[in-house]
């Protein structure tokens, strides 16, 4: 079945919000991706802040993107059907209105290398353009394939900081940091 995107709104997707905690706590836990939590992960952890990130989405500072099968519209999506989610911040400064900064982009294992990471990154920069943003930031763990993605949508090398965030291994990880400019819509 086609993968389609859809922008959250709480009244649609709201009965995902655990769903999208397990699949943002698998992709820390089984890929080792560098996130805001390390293990272990619990839904007293995850739950929390997932719905800090929705109450910014009612307050209109950020655009959530799911990745779900194409559906009938109207059609509650069932929580197994989650195959990805991206998230845009928008900033919330005077001087950066025009500015976004890309925090998140996860797909599930089971639905990668089929180009839903590409169509979620797609899905936020029309969102970008529709709220007037004009330049988007995103970094990604260096040598990891959110880095190779990045280039390859397009996005143009800032700089990499060794050492960035924590590892689980106790170690530390590095973060390459890039920008994407486009016209917003009007």
């Amino acid at each position: 079945m086609t993968s389609m995107t859809y922008v959250f709104s709480q009244e649609q997707h709201g009965h995902l919000v655990p769903y999208i905690a397990a699949l943002h706590a698998s992709c820390i836990t089984l890929d080792h991706m560098v996130g805001p939590f390390l293990p272990p992960l619990t839904n007293e952890k995850l739950l929390p802040w997932w719905k800090e990130r929705i109450a910014e989405v009612a307050r209109g500072t950020r655009v959530i993107v799911l990745l779900l099968p194409e559906s009938s519209l109207g059609k509650k999506p069932l929580g197994t059907e989650l195959r990805g989610l991206a998230m845009l911040k928008l900033s919330e400064t005077e001087t950066g209105s025009f500015r976004g900064h890309i925090d998140a982009v996860l797909v599930d294992r089971k639905h990668r290398r089929q180009g839903g990471g590409k169509a979620l990154v797609m899905a936020l920069e029309y969102e970008a353009a529709k709220r007037g943003r004009s330049l988007l930031l995103v970094d990604a763990e260096t040598d990891s394939m959110g880095e190779l993605a990045f280039r390859k949508f397009g996005y143009i090398e800032i700089g990499k900081v060794p050492h960035f965030s924590r590892a689980q291994s106790n170690g530390k990880k590095g973060e390459t940091f890039f920008y994407k400019e486009f016209l917003p819509s009007s």
